[in-house]
């Protein structure tokens, strides 16, 4: 039986929290890639306590910001997908997909505020349909791809490639069991 301590221990993930640091070093499957649309290019998502925004750009990337605008706290959820990037509904600032403040409208001309904002930001990469971040402090290049893991048809997914069901993942040399 686990004490009071050890159990908060284990299965809190907010930042800041044991579990949650260990937890941060792995990428998380957050959502679907069909659920972000033309129609509805953004997506909220609440992942080990931190309120996310996912979007797609028209070009196809994808990004993941905090929800709440580093400006006024608006929801970035309610933000229009723009070129490149997601902007605020409230004031207007649109930020890239790492999180940098591209535009300020209303700054005064020649103002540099914006190349001092810095809004929390996520990597994402898409493998098999499924969106992963990776919310760890030093991303050691790394992919969701490092695992072989079966999707529905029950083709495996390496590094986007489809790998044999029979003789298993190509990139690790392990059968499918």
């Amino acid at each position: 039986m686990l004490t009071k301590e050890e159990n908060e221990l284990l299965t809190h993930v907010g930042p800041g929290t044991p579990c949650g640091e260990l937890l941060r070093r792995y990428w998380q499957p957050v959502a679907v890639a069909a659920d972000l649309t033309a129609e509805r290019p953004t997506k909220r998502v609440k992942v080990m306590h931190e309120d996310l925004v996912l979007f797609r750009t028209p070009e196809g990337t994808y990004g993941c910001l905090g929800e709440h605008c580093f400006h006024r706290g608006a929801s970035l959820a309610y933000g229009f997908v723009e070129e490149y990037g997601l902007r605020c509904p409230y004031h207007g600032w649109k930020y890239d997909a790492e999180g940098h403040c591209l535009e300020q409208p209303f700054e005064p001309a020649g103002s540099t505020y914006k190349d001092r904002v810095k809004h929390k930001a996520y990597p994402v990469e898409k493998l098999g349909g499924i969106l992963f971040i990776y919310m760890g402090r030093n991303l050691l290049r790394c992919s969701p791809a490092g695992t072989c893991w079966y999707g529905p048809t029950g083709g495996a997914s390496c590094c986007a490639r489809k790998c044999s069901t029979a003789t298993g993942c190509r990139r690790r040399r392990t059968p499918r069991t």
